[in-house]
């Protein structure tokens, strides 16, 4: 049938050397299991808590321009928030226009607000405000938010991402 050993513990190839050279205890074998288990827990607490930490740079996908609304739906110094190609946009109607800029925070990624009061964009996760055309002012913000051009034709507002 094959071939037979002359002594039961004799090894037949140099694989069944390494295996027999190579015993694992039940002390041993469990050992290496916790450790590798306690390895596996502590990485489940440090990535969640590093992804935290880094600031959220993720850009949406591109599409062009793209119509947002009318000219006459945002009052001066009034904002509106858009979706364009899965990123959110802020809208600032000021004397000199519109400032179109990322509504997502560059700290950790919060939707921002318009404080019309203000004038400032806030985040409300951690206190970031920015300037109307998306500059830090204070909070832990650690760039401003991403602007987009826009154009103003026949009183309807077109973004370009």
């Amino acid at each position: 049938m094959g071939k037979t050993r002359t002594r039961m513990n004799e090894p037949q190839s140099h694989l069944e050397t390494i295996v027999l050279d190579k015993k694992l205890s039940r002390r041993k074998f469990l050992e290496t299991i916790i450790k590798g288990g306690f390895l596996a827990t502590i990485a489940g607490f440090i990535f969640p808590a590093l992804s935290y930490l880094w600031p959220v740079t993720q850009k949406g996908p591109a599409v062009g321009r793209k119509e947002v609304g009318a000219l006459d739906e945002i009052p001066l110094w009034g904002a509106k928030k858009v979706i364009i190609g899965g990123s959110a946009i802020l809208l600032v109607r000021t004397p000199d226009g519109v400032n179109a800029s990322s509504a997502i925070c560059t700290h950790l990624g919060c939707i921002v607000d318009w404080d019309d009061k203000k004038r400032q964009i806030v985040c409300p996760c951690h206190a970031g405000i920015f300037d109307y055309k998306g500059k830090v002012i204070s909070g832990p913000p650690p760039k401003a938010l991403p602007s987009y051009a826009v154009n103003i034709i026949n009183d309807k507002i077109f973004v370009t991402i």
